[in-house]
């Protein structure tokens, strides 16, 4: 966590935080941020999923959530660069698995083009490159 604290203002950035709630209130379970007004149009700034949450699904939703932000905004996404180890490692699933589910649903329909899944994803051009290299 000590590498996910911030030491500028952070009025230029958005917050969403995802919380777990019980009985005895909210309890954070993990939260994205994305700078209000970004130049490279990143869809996440930083992620972060508490230690005692990981492995449960949580980081994928926010993942997920934050390119469905990207599909409100007609604006395809993707995280600031460089992603870190423990961030790279979900990113490069996540990325796989959409277009391997996108796929799966276009079978048969003729060519894909990445102009398309760009379209349909909001996955940045640069991302569906990768994944499809990774595949």
């Amino acid at each position: 966590l000590d590498h996910k604290t911030l030491y500028y203002d952070v009025e230029p950035f958005l917050f969403y935080v995802l919380t777990q709630n019980d009985e005895y209130g909210c309890h954070l379970v993990g939260y994205f941020s994305k700078e209000k007004h970004c130049m490279q149009k990143y869809n996440v700034s930083c992620i972060m999923t508490m230690p005692h949450c990981q492995r449960m699904g949580y980081g994928r939703f926010l993942i997920d959530f934050s390119y469905l932000l990207s599909k409100k905004e007609k604006q395809p996404g993707t995280p600031e660069k460089p992603l870190s180890d423990l961030g790279r490692v979900p990113y490069h699933s996540y990325w796989k698995s959409v277009i391997l589910e996108h796929l799966a649903l276009l079978r048969g329909r003729g060519h894909v083009t990445i102009n398309q899944i760009v379209a349909d994803t909001a996955l940045h051009p640069a991302d569906i490159a990768l994944a499809f290299m990774l595949l």
